[in-house]
């Protein structure tokens, strides 16, 4: 990377980023069906403003060739994204602009804690260089599943389940922290730590189109015999024939008796009678029981990739 410049994003002219933000836009959709025009849209809008925290590798004609960016939530770090082009040659290393992120975050003493979950694009796996900066690891799946007329009907649920209520959202927090008490997902997602960083979390899901667009048609809740949430799933559209199921959880006094799968259920049935034709939802490895029950369901691995946490 010796003709290359490393510049903070700010100081970067929009223009020469967009031809990148465009392409990475592309390989989502190409690799994953997933349509990134709305998280790409607010970056550009960021970046317009030189309100997108980051950093932009350079070109010896000044186009932007890779980047990162990070975003700050009182003493947590989370980079979005490190991407570059599919004109580098894989084996070209994005070291230098990891290194720049990473620093970067680790430098502010307000800063206890960074997470990260990459995709990755062009076969670069960035695992070697956030281990290398202490960083731990966690190897997730991406998986899929197609939509096909046998997911028409569902079966009696044990229990009540409800179309998504957004009165009922708060009590999500109590559900999440619960099914992810002592799981993998709780140590690479600090907001599962807590009852108000599940809900926020939830929140997050059905406001920000970080996991797609929130389709409360397909997402559904499961109440308890006195009317309270036990179990829900969320459901996101990602492009105009794809679904994601970015959570479900269900209270792990509830586990066991097919009320998860109910859930699944209601929601392929859904998404099926509206005309997608595939659903994907991520999984850790390390969660053998989830990606066990996940592949009985159907889905399929469609891409690794890596999740990672590093703590002051």
């Amino acid at each position: 990377m010796a003709d290359r410049r490393f510049l903070p994003i700010s100081r970067v002219a929009p223009e020469s980023l967009l031809p990148l933000l465009e392409e990475e836009a592309a390989a989502w959709l190409a690799d994953l069906r997933w349509d990134y025009a709305p998280i790409r849209q607010i970056l550009v809008s960021l970046a317009r403003r030189r309100l997108l925290p980051g950093y932009a590798a350079l070109d010896g004609a000044g186009r932007a060739v890779a980047y990162s960016y990070f975003l700050v939530t009182r003493s947590k770090g989370v980079i979005g994204a490190l991407y570059a082009s599919r004109s580098l040659p894989p084996e070209e290393p994005l070291d230098r602009l990891l290194a720049l992120t990473v620093d970067g975050l680790k430098g502010s003493p307000a800063i206890r804690r960074v997470e990260a979950q990459i995709m990755p694009f062009h076969r670069r796996d960035p695992t070697e260089g956030f281990t290398r900066r202490a960083f731990r690891h966690w190897a997730r799946q991406y998986l899929e599943r197609a939509l096909t007329a046998g997911d028409e009907h569902h079966a009696p649920a044990p229990g009540k389940i409800i179309p998504w209520d957004a009165a009922r959202l708060e009590d999500t927090g109590g559900v999440t922290l619960a099914a992810y008490r002592e799981q993998a997902d709780a140590e690479i997602c600090a907001d599962y730590g807590t009852r108000a960083g599940c809900e926020a979390y939830v929140r997050s899901l059905v406001g920000n189109p970080g996991c797609g667009i929130f389709m409360p048609a397909a997402s559904f809740m499961a109440l308890d015999e006195a009317g309270a949430p036990c179990a829900y799933i969320v459901c996101s559209r990602i492009s105009a024939r794809a679904a994601m199921i970015p959570q479900i959880a269900v209270h792990p006094a509830r586990q066991g008796n097919g009320l998860g799968r109910a859930l699944m259920a209601r929601t392929l049935a859904r998404l099926y009678h509206t005309g997608f034709e595939s659903v994907s939802l991520t999984v850790t490895e390390r969660n053998a029981r989830a990606f066990d029950w996940y592949r009985r369901l159907g889905f399929l691995p469609r891409r690794r990739f890596g999740a990672y946490v590093w703590e002051r």
